[in-house]
């Protein structure tokens, strides 16, 4: 399992599964950082874990669009959906985050 670790230490500190996560697909860089240091933003690796929100998975099964069943998942993305993406561009299953609701 390759992860992608924080710098930082946290008495709450854990590792996650991408595929566990709910997060936002987007761009592996923070949409604000300037067009030339995209390539080059995590150079120095993670600074902070991720945020992370726990939440309760419903017992009565769910729907979503068009009648479809709906997969929840116990965990999504606060902060830190930038990394999540990073994560999977290069090679990463796994990060480095701390739930903030617990």
């Amino acid at each position: 399992m390759k992860v992608l670790k924080a710098k930082i230490s946290h008495p709450k500190k854990q590792i996650f599964q991408i595929k566990d996560l709910t997060y936002i697909k987007k761009n592996p860089y923070p949409d604000t950082l300037e067009e030339d240091k995209r390539k080059t933003w995590m150079n120095d690796g993670m600074n902070d874990p991720i945020e992370i929100i726990k939440h309760e998975i419903s017992e009565t099964p769910r729907k979503g669009a068009n009648g479809a069943e709906y997969k929840e998942k116990q965990y999504s993305i606060y902060k830190g959906s930038s990394r999540i993406n990073y994560a999977l561009a290069n090679g990463y299953d796994a990060i480095e985050g701390i739930i903030i609701n617990d």
